[in-house]
């Protein structure tokens, strides 16, 4: 007999998240952008420079890589459309799952889950100066600079990206800011929405997770659930 309040891997709910490097040879380029739209492919030639096209191809046929292996369609089968503040959804099919991409500098995180889901990535940097003032809470700000300098920037990362998957999961673009929402960091593989000034929003209805997507970054995930989370973090690899 299963005793009461034990939970069990089925009480779980799944949220797979990959994460593949964007720096792809210019003839792996070629190759990927045969599985983007024609507007896909103009959004990548207006990027400055042929790395950060590359990037943008490599990331956007990642995403569509990983959402044809998903849903058993070809990479280039998924029409996206843009909700009201911007967040890709699929148009035409019946898509049991709800999905986000981020990227930062050469790496890209896709989350997929079948629950509300944002995931962010950040590259490891030294502090940005001034930004934990405009976009972290209060709580947050005094979490931050009892911190000894050496662990400060490492924290200061955990909070950002921890904040960003809340937002991407909220899907409310800009309209919402980061400083009207405090998570605490103090576990850190398993941060905590603890305090929202949002209408109607439970702030137990958020379950989220801290991964190590490689060396010198940082990353989370955000779901709307109040199941325990199950990340199963992948390397995706473009086979073509």
């Amino acid at each position: 007999m299963q005793e009461e309040g034990l939970v069990t891997p089925a009480d779980e709910l799944p949220v797979s998240v990959w994460v593949w490097d964007l720096d792809i040879d210019p003839p792996m380029a070629a190759a990927l952008s045969r599985w983007l739209t024609e507007d896909e492919r103009q959004r990548a030639a207006a990027f400055v420079t042929p790395e950060l096209q590359r990037r943008w191809i490599a990331a956007r046929a990642g995403m569509r890589g990983i959402l044809a292996s998903v849903l058993g369609v070809t990479p280039g089968s998924p029409v996206f459309s843009l909700g009201q503040h911007g967040r890709p959804y699929l148009a035409g099919i019946d898509c049991p799952y709800s999905f986000n991409l981020s990227h930062s500098d050469n790496l890209a995180a896709f989350a997929v889950c079948e629950a509300v889901v944002g995931v962010d990535v950040e590259q490891i940097k030294d502090l940005p100066e001034g930004v934990a003032a405009m976009v972290f809470s209060t709580a947050e700000i005094t979490a931050l600079d009892a911190e000894p300098e050496a662990r400060r920037a490492g924290k200061f990362f955990q909070y950002w990206t921890a904040k960003e998957a809340v937002l991407k999961a909220l899907g409310t673009g800009l309209s919402v800011s980061g400083r009207s929402f405090t998570v605490d960091v103090t576990g850190a593989a398993t941060p905590r929405l603890i305090e929202a000034d949002w209408k109607n929003e439970d702030t137990e209805a958020w379950r989220l997770l801290a991964f190590d997507p490689m060396p010198g970054f940082a990353g989370a995930v955000a779901v709307r659930t109040t199941r325990p989370l199950r990340l199963e973090l992948r390397q995706w690899v473009f086979v073509l």
